[in-house]
């Protein structure tokens, strides 16, 4: 169990593939940096670019060059794994992190206050991403209702329908237990029909991944989020900057409402059995791989 103090040694790694045409990344980068650092004042930030910046104390970079990587630039979100192994002994605590999620002191603080009942209980404790328009908070990952809940020592938490929130954050013990499992360097080569691959989605779910890529991580039985009062722990609430999902809702049913997020009557949660699970990743499959990017058919279309 960490200290609840101020002296964390936590190690953060973003990927920044930098894309020309969008005009907010490295604005959105930068506040996402500013807002790490306010975390403890033992925060080492580890970005890994296509493009050359200079580091500082608390900034390093990792450049690489795709003009001679024979890799798909997704893979520039797997390239941090082998320099955040190499620090398993060095750190407290190990986040990754998309290089647009405004993760904030009280979304650690919330972390520390909750995440160690929920691994004693096999459980991991999950965040909410959302987007805002006009001034209500949508779900990028979120595409139903939560219908079930979990009670720990007489305290209700929620079990989200998508576990995916862009970061993943564990303590030293889970993140060396995490790195000798086959999903630490697991390689997905598949690809959609419209040629997306799910090389990204991949390493941003982290070990809690449930039928992820059709596989079911088999660490947590759940990734379980606390409510108070009835309504959820709005701690637990992580900003998208690029603000895309709820400007454009993907997917089969496109974004939802956060207030909207619990069903009325909540179930009690009860691990999925064997059956359960093949129609889960069938779903997933189907889901998955008929996905279009829509974007990509209309600049072939204009080009």
């Amino acid at each position: 169990m960490l200290n609840k103090s101020k002296n964390f040694k936590i190690s953060i790694h973003i990927p920044l593939y930098v894309d020309p045409e969008k005009k907010q990344q490295l604005k959105n980068f930068r506040k996402v940096c500013k807002s790490f650092l306010k975390i403890s004042n033992r925060v080492s930030i580890f970005v890994h670019s296509n493009k050359k910046f200079k580091g500082s104390k608390k900034i390093k970079y990792f450049y690489y060059d795709f003009t001679k990587i024979k890799e798909h630039p997704y893979k520039l979100t797997w390239f941090c794994r082998q320099v955040m192994e190499n620090q398993k002994n060095k750190f407290d605590v190990f986040i990754y992190s998309e290089d647009k999620i405004l993760f904030k002191k009280k979304n650690f603080r919330y972390w520390l206050d909750n995440k160690d009942l929920c691994i004693k209980n096999d459980y991991n404790l999950g965040f909410l991403r959302y987007d805002i328009k006009n001034k209500t908070f949508y779900s990028p990952d979120q595409v139903d209702k939560s219908k079930y809940y979990v009670n720990l020592f007489n305290k209700k938490y929620i079990v989200p329908q998508n576990t995916s929130c862009a970061f993943w954050i564990y303590d030293k013990k889970e993140f060396k237990n995490f790195i000798k499992t086959k999903y630490w360097r697991f390689d997905w080569k598949w690809t959609t029909i419209s040629g997306v691959l799910l090389i990204r989605e991949m390493s941003m779910i982290g070990w809690h991944g449930v039928n992820m890529n059709g596989i079911d991580m088999n660490r947590y039985l759940a990734t379980i989020i606390p409510l108070k009062k009835g309504q959820i722990d709005k701690n637990s609430y992580i900003r998208d900057l690029t603000n895309k999902y709820s400007m454009n809702p993907r997917g089969l049913f496109g974004t939802i409402k956060l207030k909207n997020i619990l069903e009325k009557n909540l179930k009690e949660f009860k691990p999925i059995t064997s059956v359960e699970k093949f129609f889960k990743r069938t779903f997933y499959f189907l889901y998955y791989f008929s996905r279009i990017n829509i974007k990509k058919y209309i600049k072939r279309l204009k080009n």
